[in-house]
């Protein structure tokens, strides 16, 4: 009877649970768990980064400001007030963009975050910056670089070094930050983060790249100009090499300006990618090795120096990234 009594309850329960899933399929109530739905953080992660790079950049127009008013050895009237407008007026609209990305106001970061007029700061203020970097790095005006010169026989063998630390690696740090900056809203704007693309990682590494492949040419016509023509200014093979630098910078600039585009717009490819990160990754360790060893034009610490072994470095990340 106990036997009996144990399968008239086992089936009077498999009863009660047929009828209630009858009832909730006649219904169309779900008793399922509740589900969490995720929905792409790719704007809230842009605009993380992008804050990021405002501060950074607040920070380093900060340090370049008081790094350049207090320096005693400022001389040119015109280039210290062009370093002190740039500074101070990036210093201001980083520090706007920077609150409006915190959201303290939703008024102000409806009005700054992800819109026209974020990007026109961007612009405005990597246009202030594209326009100081030569001035500052110039090294006639000897703000942050100066010539020096190794005396050997009849040639000088001029080369620039850094004279202000403080504001050679401020002005820089502002500049990488700002493009940064544009870089990333120029890629959301252009739904470069939505369609997706082999370049999703790396897009600023093409960025830095072409200012890298810039700051070569720029620095090498200087060299060029300023020291090449000088009688005893430089041997012959220092301009030789310093040449080939010329070259592999503007291949460089016209490769990553290229690519950059195409992976702002999430149209690039893995192929082409690859092929073109691996000749970057070619010419410029050609070029660290001309320009930074032995009789080459950027054996002391500087721009030139610092391009080429960025241009090394940044052209095979991005190439061990895509293989």
């Amino acid at each position: 009877r106990a036997l009996h009594n144990v399968q008239l309850s086992t089936n009077h329960s498999r009863r009660k649970k047929k009828q209630m899933v009858t009832h909730s399929s006649s219904t169309g109530e779900s008793f399922s768990m509740p589900t969490t739905t995720t929905t792409s953080s790719t704007p809230l992660s842009s605009d993380r980064h992008r804050f990021n790079s405002w501060a950074l950049l607040f920070l380093f127009s900060t340090l370049a400001l008081t790094a350049h008013e207090t320096d005693d050895s400022n001389a040119n009237a015109g280039a210290n007030k062009l370093v002190t407008a740039v500074s101070s007026i990036t210093l201001i609209i980083s520090a706007i963009m920077s609150i409006a990305h915190l959201g303290f106001s939703g008024l102000l970061s409806s009005m700054f975050v992800g819109t026209l007029i974020e990007g026109l700061l961007a612009l405005i203020a990597l246009a202030l910056w594209a326009g100081c970097l030569p001035v500052v790095m110039d090294p006639r005006k000897g703000l942050a670089q100066m010539y020096v010169g190794k005396q050997s026989d009849e040639v000088i063998d001029y080369q620039p070094i850094i004279s202000n630390a403080n504001l050679y690696f401020c002005s820089w740090g502002a500049a990488i930050c700002v493009l940064s900056v544009f870089a990333q809203y120029v890629r959301e704007r252009l739904g470069g983060s939505s369609r997706g693309g082999s370049g999703m990682g790396y897009t600023n590494l093409w960025y830095l790249l072409g200012l890298a492949s810039v700051v070569v040419v720029i620095e090498g016509m200087r060299f060029k100009n300023q020291v090449c023509v000088i009688d005893g200014g430089a041997e012959t093979a220092t301009c030789g090499r310093n040449t080939y630098g010329l070259v592999t910078g503007i291949i460089g600039l016209i490769v990553s300006v290229i690519i950059s585009l195409f992976s702002s717009f999430g149209k690039d490819s893995a192929l082409v990618t690859t092929v073109s990160s691996f000749l970057c990754a070619i010419l410029y360790t050609i070029c660290a090795g001309l320009l930074t060893f032995d009789k080459g034009p950027a054996t002391y610490v500087g721009n030139q120096y610092l391009a080429a072994w960025s241009g090394f470095f940044l052209s095979f990340a991005i190439f061990g990234s895509v293989v």
